[in-house]
């Protein structure tokens, strides 16, 4: 059985959260704070609760 597409997309958005708010604080805390480094943070922010809101709406499609 072939898992629904959406918790393809769900998975991959949190991942892609995930790796940017890594990168974005980490380099944060080994180099400071630069303009660039908060907009990554910002996008991880953004990027997750989309994909937290984009799970949560798909949710009963996945069980099947």
């Amino acid at each position: 059985m072939k898992p629904p597409e959406s918790r393809s997309r769900c998975f991959l958005l949190l991942g892609l959260s995930l790796t940017l708010l890594t990168v974005g604080i980490g380099y944060d805390y080994l180099y400071g704070t630069k303009l660039a480094d908060f907009l990554v943070i910002i996008a991880g922010l953004f990027v997750g609760w989309v994909g937290l809101i984009y799970c949560l709406s798909h949710l009963s499609s996945w069980r099947e």
